[in-house]
């Protein structure tokens, strides 16, 4: 009876390391995933699992319905790329994809993660472009065949170039549809001469500093101005698009939409179609849609 209690205990201590081992590995590659541990096989594998468990799909399921986003990660590449639950992704790189879950992780975990993927976003009957390098973090789930249909007429007159004629633009926005694009290139006149670039930019704050700086550089001897000038340049080179993103914030303005686009005429243009009410300085795309006034109402005066 001694011997079998003891076998018993030996058993069920056994099985509680198992769980406790298995439980750890899970959490590792839980952690792994979110540190973007993109090389290890195995923490791609169990953040594909993870995805794929969340969205109700099981792995490997073949689909002939494009992917829609379900549901958004509050730190994720999608948010950052302002992306919106019920977006559909229609296209990697100008490739339909109606495909499984696994693979379209797969495709994200393995891509090169300084030049990336374009996806093709499908959102309320408007197309357009997102540079992703890297997994979205959110959550996927197979769109319904209607929306599919309809997002394949749409997507069917659309052409998609190759990533390298491509940029990153930011739109930012206010509450009265007020937008500036942000082109995220670096302008070579940010570095050459940085007064200038505010001017461009309509940064007057960072203008008056920058002059501050080299009207006392230059006050105190001309070699301390030459040193500040070119500390100043190695700043703007690498702060141009924090500047110019925290000013527009400071404005009242958020980051709206991100676009992979050719210029801004095509930001604007894209933006028109998402909102035509929106709002540019300077406008390239023409006036924006004007609500009507409503009318007045006459009072009617009481009959004597």
């Amino acid at each position: 009876m001694e011997q079998q209690d003891t076998a018993q205990t030996i058993d069920n201590a056994d099985a509680s390391a198992a769980a406790e081992a298995a439980a750890a590995a899970v959490a590792a590659d839980i952690d792994a995933m979110a540190a973007g541990q993109v090389g290890d096989p195995h923490a791609r594998g169990s953040a594909q699992l993870y995805e794929a468990a969340e969205a109700g799909v099981e792995p490997g399921t073949e689909a002939n319905t494009f992917l829609t986003i379900k549901e958004l990660r509050s730190i994720s590449r999608a948010r950052s790329l302002r992306l919106q639950p019920d977006d559909l992704i229609v296209a990697i790189d100008g490739q339909p994809f109606q495909k499984d879950i696994e693979t379209f992780l797969d495709i994200m975990f393995e891509c090169d993660p300084e030049n990336g993927v374009v996806l093709s976003i499908w959102r309320q009957g408007v197309i357009f472009n997102v540079i992703a390098r890297g997994p979205l973090g959110c959550v996927l789930e197979h769109a319904k065949p209607e929306l599919s249909e309809q997002a394949v007429k749409d997507f069917a007159g659309v052409v998609v170039e190759s990533q390298e004629n491509y940029a990153t633009f930011e739109v930012l926005r206010d509450i009265f549809r007020n937008c500036i694009v942000l082109d995220t290139r670096l302008s070579p006149m940010a570095m050459i001469f940085p007064p200038l670039w505010c001017v461009q930019n309509r940064l007057w704050e960072v203008l008056i500093a920058v002059f501050l700086v080299y009207g006392i550089t230059l006050a105190v001897h001309w070699v301390l101005f030459v040193i500040a000038f070119v500390v100043l340049g190695i700043y703007f080179r690498k702060a141009h698009l924090v500047l110019r993103r925290s000013f527009a914030m400071m404005r009242g303005r958020h980051i709206w939409v991100v676009l992979a686009v050719k210029s801004e005429l095509e930001a604007q243009r894209l933006c028109r179609k998402l909102d035509p009410k929106s709002i540019f300085v300077p406008d390239l795309v023409g006036p924006p849609v004007v609500d009507e006034p409503p009318k007045k109402k006459r009072r009617r005066r009481a009959s004597n």
